[in-house]
């Protein structure tokens, strides 16, 4: 089951391994590895971490980077539990199944990307409606899964300012908020781009750049990278275009529905919140109540209680429509109707 080669994968494919009563059992392996070797990395990872720590709900630890039997490949591990549908464990069953999802890459890079990772992993199980560990035996799902948390490397690092004021790492732009500060950084030409996708005031110009400047004093090398401040909306599209990025959060959409018309629609209800916007989930909520009541939806009126416009709400429920998310329904004279 090795995936496709690309040049600009940085993840090199997915195991998944289950804490079976009887002990660990790998159920999916899409790596360079044979089902030999990633058995030995993880009997001898887990030997090493242990696994008698019970979890918080929603908890994913993460792990690595780690050696795995076949240079040049490392991994980085994250373990989460689920809870066991039938075990005759006394402690499985009352703490739940761990669970590890081995991301499999010939790169240190991957250790940038750990904590929204673990988002994606979150995110994932939930899209899936994954709460136990029985809902991980369809190996269908296992493969959408591991399309999903892959991450594209296109030689520029990805990062963004967060309401925080610290700097994470992205691999889409869907996933951050729509205004967000972006940081390009080409170790290439020891370089930042800093994108700012709202006219800035100088006192917002100034702050930003000191977070910038300390974000500098971590990285190898820093003090030598030269800052660019790009304010021009037409040349930030220009730029993250450029990058491999989408120019516009919603294209993340678009592209995710065009791929898929397996897509369910609480799919299309996660992914609306991934943006971490509240007024994204206001708007798939009133969207699927009325999909759910069959009842019409004035979408003239949905888009000035969300604040989104109405030309890409009905590009949503269109793409929907499409790809059969949504059926037995039409966007028509400004309304969404039902058959």
């Amino acid at each position: 089951m090795n995936r496709k080669e690309t040049t600009k994968a940085l993840t090199d494919g997915l195991i998944i391994t289950v804490f079976e009563d009887e002990g660990p059992t790998n159920i999916y392996n899409s790596s360079p590895l044979a089902d030999d070797e990633a058995f030995t990395m993880a009997i001898k990872t887990l030997t090493a971490i242990g696994t008698s720590q019970p979890f918080n709900p929603g908890e994913i630890r993460a792990y690595g980077p780690i050696p795995t039997p076949k240079d040049p490949y490392i991994s980085e591990a994250f373990m989460f539990s689920l809870a066991a549908k039938d075990s005759m464990d006394n402690r499985i069953a009352q703490f739940g199944r761990m669970i590890f999802f081995w991301i499999i890459t010939t790169s240190n890079s991957i250790s940038k990307y750990t904590e929204f990772l673990k988002l994606m992993v979150k995110r994932t199980l939930r899209v899936y409606n994954i709460v136990n560990d029985k809902d991980l035996y369809n190996e269908e799902i296992l493969k959408k899964i591991d399309e999903n948390i892959q991450i594209i490397d296109s030689g520029i690092d990805a990062y963004y300012l967060t309401e925080a004021e610290t700097i994470e790492a992205f691999g889409n732009i869907s996933m951050i908020p729509e205004n967000s500060t972006i940081l390009l950084v080409t170790p290439e030409k020891s370089q930042i781009q800093v994108i700012f996708r709202d006219q800035p005031t100088p006192i917002v110009k100034t702050k930003v750049r000191s977070i910038v400047d300390e974000f500098k004093k971590k990285m190898p090398r820093g003090s030598l990278y030269r800052l660019e401040i790009v304010t021009d909306p037409i040349m930030g599209k220009q730029l993250l275009s450029k990058s491999g990025l989408e120019s516009q959060a919603d294209m993340g959409l678009q592209y995710r529905l065009r791929l898929s018309g397996k897509l369910d629609f609480e799919e299309l209800d996660q992914f609306l919140t991934l943006p971490v916007k509240k007024i994204r989930g206001v708007l798939a909520k009133r969207i699927l109540d009325a999909f759910n009541n069959k009842s019409s939806l004035d979408l003239t009126l949905l888009a000035s209680e969300v604040g989104f416009s109405e030309k890409f709400i009905i590009e949503v429920l269109q793409l929907a429509i499409q790809t059969n998310v949504m059926s037995g329904c039409k966007v028509e004279g400004g309304l969404l109707k039902f058959d």
